[in-house]
């Protein structure tokens, strides 16, 4: 796992967010088979110029780009443990939120690894890259909505 702060400017941040969180979302997705939908999602073309910052000054290296789009959870959602992909592939997270400050804000992503639950912050502008094949969960935010970008790519080398 590798966890990437102040990729953007704190400026850049609250354009991203600006320009995004008007973005038409839907329930399309569930965390696993049988399960209710959890959150709400926005497709984002490969050619999005946030996408392309995003591989760009991650550096994640030349690996195929699978799927982009923005993860809505508002308030309340309850999103359930699950896995991205297989392993090898690579989840990026990018926490566009301009405004959390502080622990009780909430809205960490937890991971399980080596049976231990590790939550990560989402601090604005974080960026977090792991293998699709860990599982984990997003958790909402206690007073706004909690925006992320996901991008999903296939095996890689980093």
């Amino acid at each position: 796992m590798q966890i990437i702060d102040n990729l953007f400017t704190s400026e850049e941040v609250e354009k991203i967010y600006e320009n995004y969180k008007n973005f038409p979302y839907k329930r399309t997705e569930v965390d696993a088979p049988g399960l209710p939908y959890t959150g709400l999602i926005s497709n984002l073309n490969f050619q999005d110029q946030t996408v392309k910052s995003l591989i760009e000054r991650t550096k994640i290296g030349k690996i195929e780009l699978l799927n982009a789009y923005i993860n809505l959870f508002l308030k309340e959602e309850k999103p359930y443990f699950h896995i991205d992909g297989q392993y090898g592939y690579k989840t990026l997270l990018y926490y566009m939120n301009p405004s959390y400050k502080n622990y009780d804000d909430l809205g960490e992503t937890y991971l399980i690894i080596d049976n231990k639950i590790q939550g990560i912050r989402p601090i604005p502008g974080r960026v977090v890259i792991f293998d699709a094949s860990i599982l984990h969960r997003a958790s909402s935010l206690r007073n706004e909505d909690r925006f992320t970008i996901a991008l999903k790519f296939k095996k890689g080398d980093k």
